[in-house]
């Protein structure tokens, strides 16, 4: 009697199982005299985690040794994102265009990846950190630098071609975008004098020549372009430019600008509205008379959120918000009341002298001659202000909506706290300005891969953070070991959140048992 072979797939329907043949193997008399079979077993073990282990297994007669253990599912997961926004195939035209021999999108990868995993100078990544990671490819140390070269000369056509990448993937449109701008600060004396300069310094290293950043961002969290900026140009300025290259790159109808309270000017309001944009904007609620007013409207505030909520006043053609966060509002008085303790203690042991010079003390005084008291008609008029903010917009957009708008400016700060922190923008150590402009470009990709992550983790409904999910990511380690003189590189098991990671951007985990296409010394 001739027996076949056949793979099937058992399923219900309705509570009856039913079968479905997948495909026909051939007679198993033929797959068994030349060992067919035990090839098919021993290939699709491999991807089974229950089966590899018996196969390979643990028994007495088997030999295994591990020869080494590197770090894995970081580099293989941002290298599918970075396939998937399509950052590889955008460099290697680059590079056609340019007709530029080297691998410098292999390079731009190790640099952006050592950004998210374990930020190092370029020297030490090239000496040290390439060697811990599986999946790299083996680069000399002057690619990396020529590869900020050729990063800082691309810029924008890198840049645009992106946010039209990320837009097919995830509908991104520039109706609202939010800006904002920090600085970065430089070791050494010899930085671009061009671009490096003195002036307010963001990370609180006045004595440091620096440059500023700005950074620019969608209602989705999604970078979708920087700008560096003298170190020395104030944020009008910088806002000025950024506005007209805003209408300059992305050719759309509509677009409001989102900016906090020390970015905007009257100029830069006017050139907005040149330009046909509109622009929703933080007030200095305490020096702006005409924010004042709002102040004094009565009537209840509408809730927006429980801890949001506004009023409004048109003014010539303009409408202005008040917010309102109640708890807020418990920490300025809080902070408050700790000043004026400590400043009544300071006043009854060293009298007025020096007070008068500390701006936390000063507006709480009332100074006459030689003797000073804390004046309660100037406590009071601070406490109007408590837990208050007031925006300024020429939308028509409701208060709720501008509100709402305003507070998402808050994805920028922590882009900022992202780029400053875990992606170690500072201090730099580059000196020339394309190197400089090469490597903000490589935090800002980092940036982009981060924030493409995050968008997809929340959905797809994961409540973890991006931060860790990535930690559980890390813990995937690659080790090739010899099992019975047989050289095989596999995974470790995956920990905590990491397949949700795998999960967002439409993957798989990596396999149990990988393809080693790296030299195994």
């Amino acid at each position: 009697m001739r027996q076949y072979v056949q793979i099937c797939r058992t399923y219900r329907v309705e509570n009856k199982v039913r079968q479905e043949t997948l495909c026909n193997l051939g007679r198993l008399e033929n797959l068994t005299e030349d060992g067919s079979i035990d090839t098919m077993i021993e290939g699709l073990a491999k991807f089974s985690e229950r089966y590899f282990d018996r196969i390979h297994g643990q028994g007495a007669s088997s030999t295994v040794s591990m020869k080494w253990t590197k770090e894995f599912g970081s580099v293989y997961l941002f290298r599918k994102i970075w396939d998937k926004i399509g950052l590889g195939r955008l460099l290697q035209k680059l590079m056609n265009d340019a007709e530029v021999a080297s691998c410098y999108d292999e390079a731009i990868f190790a640099m952006v990846l050592n950004r998210l995993m374990d930020p190092n100078s370029k020297y030490r990544l090239f000496k040290k950190w390439v060697q811990t990671v599986e999946g790299l490819s083996d680069i000399k140390l002057h690619h990396y630098y020529r590869a900020l070269d050729f990063l800082s000369e691309r810029k924008e056509q890198i840049e645009n071609q992106l946010y039209g990448r990320l837009t097919d993937l995830m509908s991104l449109d520039v109706d609202i975008v939010f800006y904002d701008t920090t600085s970065s600060y430089f070791e050494g004396e010899h930085a671009d004098e061009e671009i490096a300069g003195y002036g307010f310094s963001k990370d609180h290293r006045g004595d440091r020549k620096q440059v500023v950043i700005g950074l620019l961002m969608t209602k989705q969290g999604i970078p979708i372009e920087h700008q560096v900026f003298p170190g020395n140009m104030h944020d009008t300025k910088t806002f000025s430019l950024v506005i007209e290259d805003i209408k300059k790159r992305y050719p759309i109808d509509k677009v409001i600008l989102v900016g906090d309270r020390g970015m905007v000017s009257e100029k830069n309001l006017e050139q907005i509205k040149d330009l046909g944009m509109q622009y929703i904007v933080g007030v200095k609620l305490r020096k702006s008379k005409k924010a004042q007013e709002l102040l004094s409207i009565r009537g209840p505030y509408k809730k927006v959120r429980e801890n949001l909520k506004v009023k409004s006043k048109q003014m010539d053609g303009e409408q202005y918000v008040l917010c309102y966060n109640p708890d807020a509002e418990a920490r300025d008085r809080l902070t408050r009341d700790l000043v004026l303790e400590k400043l009544q203690d300071k006043l009854e042991k060293l009298g007025p002298s020096g007070l008068v010079k500390n701006r936390a003390y000063s507006k709480f005084l009332t100074v006459e001659k030689a003797s000073a008291k804390i004046d309660e008609v100037k406590v009071a008029e601070d406490a109007k202000f408590d837990g208050k903010y007031a925006i300024r917009t020429n939308t028509n957009l409701s208060d709720e909506e501008v509100a709402l708008a305003y507070k998402e400016l808050w994805r920028v700060e922590q882009a900022f706290r992202n780029l400053k922190t875990g992606l170690e923008l500072r201090p730099m150590y580059h000196r020339n300005e394309s190197r400089i402009r090469g490597h903000i470009l490589v935090c800002f990709l980092a940036l982009v891969l981060e924030s493409y992550l995050a968008y997809k983790l929340k959905e797809t409904g994961c409540r973890k953070s991006v931060k860790d999910v990535l930690y559980d990511v890390s813990q995937i380690k690659a080790s090739l070991i010899t099992v019975n003189g047989e050289d095989q590189m596999v995974r470790t098991e995956l920990q905590g959140e990491a397949n949700a990671a795998f999960v967002a951007i439409g993957t798989q985990a990596p396999p149990r048992v990988l393809v080693n296409t790296h030299n195994t010394k």
